[in-house]
């Protein structure tokens, strides 16, 4: 459950950045998409934080180890 929150609240923060990026036209638009992008990730990781179980907290972390970013 924490992780589709997660998922979500990430998801929209990149199409609200994807759409701050096609609709401001100026000079300072790549600035936008870039802030709204970041304080999503913060949001998504906060709520997944405080929402998920330990154990799920855990597998996430597990997971990471295994698997991590290129």
């Amino acid at each position: 459950m924490a992780e589709t929150i997660r998922f979500a609240i990430f998801a929209v923060s990149a199409g609200l950045a994807g759409l701050a990026f096609f609709t401001l036209h100026s000079y300072w638009t790549w600035a936008a998409p870039i802030l709204i992008f970041i304080a999503g990730s913060v949001l998504s990781e906060l709520a997944f934080n405080r929402l998920a179980p330990p154990l799920e907290k855990q597998r996430d972390l597990e997971d990471r180890v295994r698997n991590p970013p290129a």
